[in-house]
């Protein structure tokens, strides 16, 4: 599922890969409260760094990018 690249240490992949099904179901919603409850559920994410996991500045630019496609109006 996912598109980021395996690094060495990296981001937890089955965290993101949670974050990244709940940033779909917001980007699916057609409620602006929902989009914009998931946005902030994103901004407060946090993941674990560990051995062969994505690509931090990859997952930290593309979880940018959602963010504001949630809040956008």
């Amino acid at each position: 599922m996912s598109q980021f690249l395996v690094v060495l240490r990296g981001y937890d992949p089955a965290e993101v890969d949670a974050a990244l099904a709940r940033a779909a179901e917001g980007l699916a919603a057609g409620n602006r409260a929902v989009r914009h409850l998931i946005a902030g559920e994103l901004r407060d994410s946090a993941f674990r760094v560990r051995l062969r996991g994505y690509d931090r500045g990859q997952v930290d630019a593309y979880l940018t990018q959602v963010i504001g496609e949630l809040e956008r109006p």
